[in-house]
């Protein structure tokens, strides 16, 4: 199951595995407690999906609609650590359709073993991660 952790720059998600829309209905109902205590300030996410695997599309909408709130209560900038090409091409399309790919940026942490740096550095300096993967975007 997606657990919600508050950090020094905002939120941490961590989301491993196969999720159900149950389970991510309850992932998104704790993640609107937790953000709503922000009062609309702004807070940067870290989103720790490696060996994510493919999920039901009733969990790709509550997921969607979850990355769309989440800009519009203050999230800033997000950094989306994954390890497999698919979770990259389902987060790419769904950060498109609700409006945040431009303030996501993608790390393989199958390639890179700096991801957890790189990932925070874009989240509060906004210090790209890497040309190479923007380019695969």
């Amino acid at each position: 199951m997606a657990e919600n952790l508050r950090t020094e720059y905002g939120f941490r998600i961590n989301a491993p595995g196969y999720i159900t829309p149950a389970e991510a209905k309850a992932w998104y109902d704790d993640l609107r407690t937790k953000v709503s205590v922000k009062r609309g300030r702004p807070f940067g996410l870290l989103v720790d999906m490696r060996s994510q695997k493919a999920n039901p599309p009733e969990t790709q909408e509550i997921i969607k609609n979850a990355m769309g709130w989440l800009r519009q209560n203050g999230m800033v900038r997000s950094a989306v650590v994954l390890d497999s090409t698919v979770a990259r091409l389902m987060m790419v399309r769904m950060a498109k359709q609700s409006g945040v790919y431009e303030w996501e940026r993608y790390i393989d942490a199958s390639k890179d073993t700096d991801w957890e740096h790189k990932a925070i550095d874009w989240i509060t300096n906004a210090t790209e991660p890497s040309k190479e993967e923007d380019a695969a975007a």
